[in-house]
């Protein structure tokens, strides 16, 4: 006898929905009984932030609220949304549905950043935001930013990365290595390193990463945390150049 003939659906979604993403997807092509509750919204609310309704009204998308739960989950670890007047990005891990945040490089505080000479801001078809920070050359390069912690997932390790790809032109950032530093619980902890040109990652959408460094988010009742973070190279003789920079990316481990 299947177990879809003894249990009413409501407990068959409660079953699913604390399961995972994948999980449902799979018992979804099981029978057309599990499929009904596998793609139910009771289960794929679960799977949702509890804030998920707030986050989509701050959005520039908030048309999405109307979506089926399993359609709005997979466009959410599919696409990111814009937040916080297009400084900021957010989507879902997919396989876990934690959250991601980006944020954008005008969601950054960079050393001369509003100073044409040194710095331009450029629509780039490639960046989910609508403006990426040009370097024309620095020898002071400083990029800095926080996060408020609680708007990540909690109890889960995030890793903190620099996106960026570089220009046509560039100079600097080949022979030096990048100063980053990671704080995190209201600055208790610090984590300070130095990157080699031989771990920046080449991204299959064409930009470049390189990791700050990780830390692990507090539990969702715990009180306020935060975390800053900071990448420089600040060689008085030393020209930078050519780099688009993008922003700074938590992303929770896999």
């Amino acid at each position: 006898m299947e177990i879809t003939t003894i249990l009413p659906r409501e407990c068959i979604c409660k079953i699913i929905s604390v399961t995972t993403p994948k999980d449902a997807c799979r018992l979804s092509a099981v029978s057309s009984a599990f499929k009904e509750s596998a793609d139910s919204d009771d289960t794929w609310q679960a799977f949702l932030p509890s804030d998920w309704q707030d986050l989509i009204a701050r959005s520039c998308s908030p048309e999405l609220i109307s979506l089926p739960k399993k359609q709005l989950y997979l466009h959410l670890s599919g696409h990111s949304l814009l937040l916080a007047n297009r400084t900021m990005s957010f989507s879902l891990a997919k396989e876990s549905g934690k959250k991601c945040y980006m944020i954008g490089a005008r969601g950054l505080g960079i050393a001369l950043g509003d100073t044409p000479p040194y710095w331009t801001w450029v629509s780039f078809r490639q960046s989910r935001f609508p403006q990426v920070a040009e370097l024309q050359y620095v020898w002071w390069f400083d990029v800095r930013g926080a996060l408020d912690t609680r708007v990540l997932s909690p109890g889960t390790k995030y890793e903190v990365w620099f996106m960026f790809r570089f220009g046509r032109r560039r100079s600097g950032f080949t022979d030096k290595k990048v100063n980053v530093s990671l704080t995190s619980e209201g600055g208790m902890k610090t984590s300070t390193s130095q990157v080699p040109a031989a771990s920046v990652i080449l991204r299959d959408d064409g930009w470049m990463e390189f990791k700050i460094g990780d830390f692990l988010t507090l539990h969702e009742h715990d009180d306020d945390a935060s975390v800053s973070f900071r990448v420089w190279e600040t060689h008085n003789f030393y020209t930078k150049s050519g780099i688009l920079l993008e922003g700074v990316d938590f992303r929770p481990t896999s």
